[in-house]
């Protein structure tokens, strides 16, 4: 089933992607990034991989918060570090690089890397259905070093 418009802009969808490495990224919308086709046409496998990752995968050990994440983010002290980085800290020590997306809309928009894995997981490390459902996505770049991705960008993976 397809995700239809209206849930895409109002609802904050987990969804991933591999890079050229095979490590594993993760990009969370807020309702307000527009989701790679891939993501759009499958709600189900969105839904899937969104279950695997926060519930079933097993961590792989720490993670370092990337040097501006606060900034990008526009501060913490509204909700505290710890509530603000509870799913990127969960994604990192899962192995997989956790991006969060601007608060803007508009052109130039972008996600931004929070949490970075010390032990990245690989996409050939995923059971085989995960791994499916995950390869559907090739980010053309490495996140060991995007701290930045635009949403224009995402949109042609």
């Amino acid at each position: 089933m397809e995700i239809a418009k209206d849930e895409e802009f109002t609802r904050d969808w987990d969804w991933y992607a591999f890079d050229d490495e095979g490590n594993i990224g993760h990009f969370t919308t807020a309702g307000l990034r527009a989701l790679p086709k891939a993501v759009k046409h499958d709600k189900e496998a969105a839904e899937r991989l969104a279950q695997y990752f926060f519930e079933e995968a097993s961590d792989s050990g720490g993670y370092s918060v990337r040097d501006g994440a606060e900034a990008d983010a526009g501060g913490w002290q509204r909700q505290g570090a710890e509530r603000y980085l509870k799913d990127f800290a969960k994604m990192g020590s899962k192995g997989i690089f956790s991006y969060n997306t601007e608060m803007r809309h508009g052109h130039g928009a972008k996600y931004y890397l929070v949490a970075k894995p010390e032990c990245p997981l690989r996409v050939t490390d995923l059971p085989p259905d995960i791994k499916a459902m995950v390869s559907r996505i090739h980010a053309p770049l490495s996140f060991e070093t995007a701290e930045y991705v635009s949403e224009a960008d995402t949109l042609s993976w």
